[in-house]
Parts: structure tokens; sequence; C-alpha cells
């Protein structure tokens, strides 16, 4: 008797295995025809959004809407996507793109939001003295929320 061999599945591109991580981590998904055998799994969560083009059952292309954003600040590498949706929640939705925040002594605005891991999640600012750092989000507060 011989066994068949499987088609391998590749965890970063597969539409099944970005639905099922999705889901488990809390987010809302949709599907939406493109047309052909295109279509398009729209992931939200909190404010968050990621459109993840399919072509088939093979991912193609992904963009990130941040919170707060009305668009897509642009593509998101397919391999960042499972990245994204593991991210701590309440870490992610703590603080918004362009948000004036205090890191020490230090203020500035929020560039990105990074997840880094399934705890712990980074920010990229941009310094008010024009440098740029990228602090967890644990020693990061929002500008309105210190007392001056």
């Amino acid at each position: 008797m011989s066994k068949r061999a499987r088609p391998a599945v590749n965890p970063i591109t597969s539409h099944s295995v970005i639905s099922m991580k999705a889901r488990a981590c809390g987010w809302a998904i949709t599907t939406a025809p493109t047309g052909g055998s295109s279509t398009e799994l729209v992931l939200i969560r909190d404010d968050w959004k990621i459109v993840v083009a399919f072509q088939g059952s093979t991912a193609l292309a992904a963009a990130l809407q941040y919170p707060g954003q009305t668009a897509p600040a642009g593509m998101l590498p397919l391999a960042m996507v499972s990245v994204y949706l593991r991210g701590n929640r309440e870490q992610m939705a703590a603080f918004r793109w362009g948000q004036r925040v205090i890191v020490g002594d230090r203020a500035g605005v929020v560039e990105d939001i990074v997840p880094d891991g399934e705890v712990k999640v980074r920010l990229v600012v941009r310094y008010d003295d024009g440098s740029v750092g990228s602090p967890f989000t644990t020693f990061v507060h929002a500008e309105d929320e210190v007392a001056v």
C-alpha cells in the first residue's frame, strides 16, 4: 500500500491557517469576493484591520489599517500577518498612530505600532528632538494622561 503525498501547506499564505489563527486570537472575520477566484479576507479586532488578498486559497498580499486611520497605512509582509494576529490585544489597542506620548522624560509622536511576540508591543516614537526610539508600550504614557 502506497501513501499519497499530501501537498505542503504554507502557514504564512494558507487561507485556512490564517483564518484559524485569527479566530483563536479574537479577530472578527469576513470574506469578500473580488472577482474570479480572488477573495479578500477582512480581519477586524478593536480598531485594527488587516485585509488579506487571496488567489484561490493562497495569500498574495496584505494591508494593515491602524487604529484611528480611515485607510490602510500600507502593505504588510505576509510573514508579519501572524505576528499582528497574535499581538497583545490590550497593548495594541492602547495607542494610536500619530498620538502624542511621553517616554520617561521625553515627548514624541507614535509613528508605528509593532507587536513583539504575543506578550509585548513596541511603539516607534519620533521624539520632539528628531530622534527615533522603539520603547515597549509598558514604558509609554499618552501625553494627556501625564500630570504636568
